[in-house]
C-alpha cells in the first residue's frame, strides 16, 4: 500500500479522499463500528441523536472544496438566538440577515445600542481580516496565521468595549456553548475565524444528522478502503501493528486519532516531541416531546446564574426527519461547571425547563443521556502553542486531526487534505500550495 491511515474520523477520510484521487492505494483502520469518529449520529426509536450538540457551518470553506453540501440536505437555524435569564426568553438576531428581529433585540433591552454598533464594527473587522490576502481560515500554521498570540477571546472582546452585560447575556453563552467554556480562555483567532463562518452563513443540521458528512466522504473512497472493527496496538515507520496479530505495510503510516489515542501506538520518541493537551468534555440530553417548545429553528442560550442547561434546542424543528412524525426531539447541553449525577440534572433540567416553556416541560420523556470525555481539546493560546507545527512527525509516520489546526470540522477537513498533500510533495507528485 501507499498509505495506512488509523483513524476514519474526518480528517483521517479527508486524508485518504486526497491520496486516492492522486491515483494512491490507501487502507483506514478504524476500531469502532463506524466512520466519522466524534461526529457521529445515533438512531434511539426513530429519534437521530447526534453525539453532542453538534452543528455545521455551511460556510466553512474546506466544507465548501470537500463536501457535496446539497446532498447533504442542510437544514438551517435561524440566524441568532433566543436568550433565557430569569424566566424571559429575548430574542437576539442578526442585523444583516433578520433587520426587523435585530430591531426587537434593541428594543427589548438585551443587547444596548453602543454593543450593538461595536458588534457590527466587530463583523466588518473578522470579515476583513478573512478576506484578506492570507485568508483567516482557522486552520493556518503559527507562521502563517498569527500562532503566538496570548490574547483569549474573553480579552479580545474586553478590548473592543463591549460592556458586561452584553459578554454576560450574549457571548458567555452563545460562544461558551460553542467552546465549551464560559471563561472564553479560547483563542481569539478561533472566536474571530467562528464569528466570521456565523457572519457569512448559517449553522445547519443535515437532514440524515451530522454523522452524514463522514459517511459521505467514505462513501467517495474505494470499495474495502475502510476497514472498521481493527484494533492498532502500535505503529512505527512503514508498518501498522494490529491487535489481531497482523502486520500491514505502507510507504507511509498516517495517524488520524485524536492525540490522547495516537501517544498510545506512536513510538516513544515521538511522543516526547509533543505535550499533551487537556480536553473539554459535554454531556448532552435528549427528550422525545409531544409538541416542540419553540415550534422555532431557534437556539436557546441560557444566562441564568443558576441551573445546567448551556443551550437547548429542537433539532426536529429544524430538521423534521431528527424525530418520528408525531413527536419533538428536544436537546439540553449541558454546562462544563455543573457535576451533579445524572439522576439529579435530569431534575433540575426539567426544572429549568419548565420555567422557560411551562408544566409540560416536565412531561419530556429523557431517551438518550450523552457524555463525552474528549468532546474539543482545550483551545487556549497556551495550549495552541503546543500543536504539531507540520504532518509529519518522523520519517515515514505522519500525523492529522484537528488538534494539528483547529477544533472544528473546517479544521478536521484541512488537516486530513495538508497532509496528503505533503505526502505527495514528498514523493514528488505535487506543489506546494
Amino acid at each position: 500500500m501507499d498509505a495506512i491511515i488509523v483513524g476514519a474520523g474526518l480528517a483521517g477520510l479527508a486524508c485518504a479522499r486526497e491520496l486516492e484521487r492522486s491515483g494512491k492505494r490507501v487502507i483506514v483502520l478504524e476500531a469502532s463500528d463506524r466512520v466519522g469518529g466524534r461526529v457521529a449520529t445515533d438512531s434511539v426509536r426513530g429519534f437521530q441523536i447526534d453525539q453532542g450538540f453538534q452543528v455545521y457551518l455551511d460556510a466553512y470553506p474546506e466544507g465548501r472544496m470537500q463536501l457535496d453540501l446539497l446532498a447533504l440536505k442542510l437544514n438551517p437555524f435561524e440566524p441568532g438566538a433566543l436568550v433565557a435569564e430569569n424566566g424571559k426568553l429575548s430574542g437576539v438576531s442578526d442585523p444583516w440577515k433578520r433587520p426587523s428581529a435585530a430591531i426587537r433585540s434593541l428594543c427589548n433591552g438585551t443587547i444596548s445600542i453602543p454593543d450593538a454598533i461595536r458588534i457590527a464594527f466587530l463583523r466588518r473587522y473578522v470579515l476583513a481580516r478573512y478576506h484578506s490576502a492570507n485568508g483567516m481560515r482557522g486552520t493556518k500554521s503559527d507562521r502563517e496565521n498569527n500562532f503566538l498570540t496570548s490574547t483569549t477571546t474573553r480579552e479580545f472582546l474586553l478590548a473592543r468595549g463591549f460592556s458586561d452585560e452584553c459578554m454576560r447575556r450574549f457571548f458567555e453563552p452563545f460562544f461558551g456553548g460553542v467552546f465549551l467554556e464560559r471563561k472564553l480562555k479560547t483563542s481569539s483567532d478561533i472566536f474571530e475565524f467562528t464569528f466570521a463562518m456565523f457572519s457569512l452563513g448559517s449553522a445547519t443540521l443535515p437532514a440524515d444528522g451530522m454523522g452524514a458528512i463522514p459517511v459521505q466522504i467514505a462513501c467517495r473512497l474505494a470499495p474495502g478502503t475502510v476497514r472498521l472493527h481493527q484494533q492498532v496496538e502500535r505503529v512505527e515507520p512503514g508498518r501498522v501493528f494490529l491487535a489481531n496479530r497482523e502486520t500491514i505495510s505502507a510507504k507511509h503510516v498516517v495517524v488520524a486519532t485524536t492525540f490522547s489515542s495516537a501517544a498510545k501506538i506512536l513510538p516513544q520518541e515521538v511522543c516526547d516531541q509533543f505535550t499533551t493537551r487537556t480536553w473539554k468534555s459535554t454531556r448532552m440530553l435528549a427528550f422525545a416531546a409531544l409538541n416542540s417548545p419553540l415550534q422555532s429553528r431557534t437556539l436557546v442560550v441560557s444566562a441564568d446564574k443558576d441551573g445546567p442547561i448551556d443551550n437547548l434546542c429542537v433539532p426536529s424543528d429544524i430538521a423534521p426527519s431528527y424525530a418520528p412524525p408525531g413527536a419533538s426531539l428536544v436537546v439540553a447541553s449541558i454546562r462544563a461547571e455543573w457535576t451533579a449525577s445524572e439522576e439529579a440534572t435530569l431534575e433540575a433540567v426539567r426544572l429549568q425547563s419548565s420555567v422557560w416553556f411551562g408544566q409540560a416541560a416536565r412531561n419530556w420523556e429523557l431517551i438518550s443521556y450523552v457524555k463525552i470525555d474528549e468532546a474539543l481539546p482545550d483551545e487556549s493560546p497556551q495550549a495552541r502553542r503546543t500543536r504539531p507545527t507540520g504532518n509529519t512527525c518522523a520519517a515515514g509516520i505522519s500525523l492529522c486531526g484537528d488538534y494539528c489546526t483547529s477544533a472544528s470540522i473546517n479544521g478536521a477537513l484541512y488537516s486530513g487534505r495538508m497532509c496528503a498533500e505533503q505526502l505527495l510533495i514528498q514523493t514528488g507528485e505535487a506543489e506546494p500550495s
